[in-house]
């Protein structure tokens, strides 16, 4: 009788463990949606069998952090609070640089100062040796518009840690605060305290309470406090 009791015991709360609790393959296929809807294919590197704590789909939020969709930052905002990081393999054009001496490279054809916007006509296409081909900027479009972080000379490759970050939400922006309660809708005009990347969490400050809020990045204009992410 007593074994049988243990027997149950530990049914149970298996059972109640794997009903309150979310594997690698639901992961999978929730970042996997995400990529998709970003325009990236999705090489998730998360073992099927491993468990989370249960989380509402509407409170797990996935965030690029190497601007590459490399690493994605995965995290429960429920009760039930955790985050991890994952890597998204990717089939890499530098993979095939590595290998050769001389490669075709982005420069810009003259120098330029900090905070300088790159155009079309600045960028050239040389051929040069180079060592470090991690973070290199291999097409035009990432680089046209983007402002420089720091002064470049002319025919020296171009990094993404040369050029400045396009946040979604710039910090001291005017945004709209929304949030939506049992099928209602409250918008007030707010501040944002901070920069941040679309469904990033932000401070910002509702410009008639006075009172510092948290939100979710929805668009450069819109802060939601409770959103859907897929």
């Amino acid at each position: 009788m007593k074994k049988l009791l243990t027997f149950l015991l530990a049914f149970s709360f298996t059972s109640f463990a794997e009903a309150s609790s979310i594997d690698g393959i639901y992961l999978k296929k929730l970042i996997g949606r995400w990529l998709e809807s970003n325009g990236q294919k999705s090489n998730v590197e998360i073992l099927d069998d491993i468990k989370y704590a249960d989380c509402d789909e509407n409170d797990i939020f996935i965030k690029d952090i190497s601007g590459l969709f490399r690493l994605l930052k995965v995290s429960c905002l429920g009760p039930n609070k955790w985050t991890f990081i994952t890597r998204n393999k990717q089939d890499n054009k530098l993979s095939k640089i590595k290998k050769r001496n001389n490669i075709n490279v982005l420069a810009l054809k003259d120098g330029k100062k900090s905070g300088t916007i790159i155009n079309e006509n600045d960028i050239i296409v040389i051929k040069k040796k180079v060592r470090n081909v991690n973070d290199l900027v291999v097409e035009k479009k990432d680089i046209i518009g983007k402002r420089l972080k720091k002064s470049i000379s002319s025919n020296r490759p171009i990094y993404h840690s040369n050029l400045e970050k396009d946040w979604l939400i710039q910090k001291n922006a005017s945004v709209i605060i929304e949030n939506s309660v049992g099928g209602i809708t409250i918008k007030d005009q707010g501040l944002a305290l901070e920069n941040a990347d679309y469904m990033d969490i932000v401070k910002v400050m509702n410009i008639k309470s006075g009172k510092i809020i948290i939100g979710f990045a929805k668009n450069k204009k819109k802060v939601v406090l409770k959103t859907k992410q897929f």
